[in-house]
């Protein structure tokens, strides 16, 4: 990654075991694309006094070039209240893997990652590279 990755916990105690989980999974997604840009994870509970139990959202916020936003929220339901948050970064990792995987897979088809060389100039279509050069003065 170029950015570092970010870790935000709102109403949320932090916790080295939930940040080490969101690390792994984050390095994993550093793996398949190795272009990626940033990643945000936020970890958060919506007030006491909105819901009662344990009803944790996770948001993570990913950016690929070329300025594509890759963005997945997860959060426990009605019926799942009592979901552990460890099972929804996981399954917010996973969604976001697919979306990374759906992303790399069409700048594959298209066989170029972005518009940049990797050392960041410009890249000259082919069609430029084979017209004549004006000699006249």
């Amino acid at each position: 990654m170029e950015v570092p990755l970010e870790i935000t916990y709102r109403n949320v105690e932090k916790s080295e075991d939930i940040d080490q989980l969101i690390r792994e999974k984050a390095a994993k997604l550093d793996g398949m694309h190795d272009r990626i840009t940033s990643c945000r994870v936020s970890v958060e509970k919506p007030q006491e006094h909105q819901r009662s139990g344990n009803n944790y959202r996770v948001r993570i916020d990913m950016r690929v070039p070329p300025g594509k936003e890759l963005v997945v929220r997860r959060e426990a339901g009605d019926g799942d209240m009592h979901d552990p948050l460890r099972s929804l970064i996981t399954e917010a990792f996973k969604k976001i893997s697919k979306q990374l995987k759906k992303v790399k897979g069409k700048q594959q088809e298209t066989g170029r990652p972005d518009s940049r060389t990797p050392s960041g100039q410009m890249q000259t279509p082919e069609s430029d590279l084979d017209l004549p050069m004006d000699t006249e003065s």
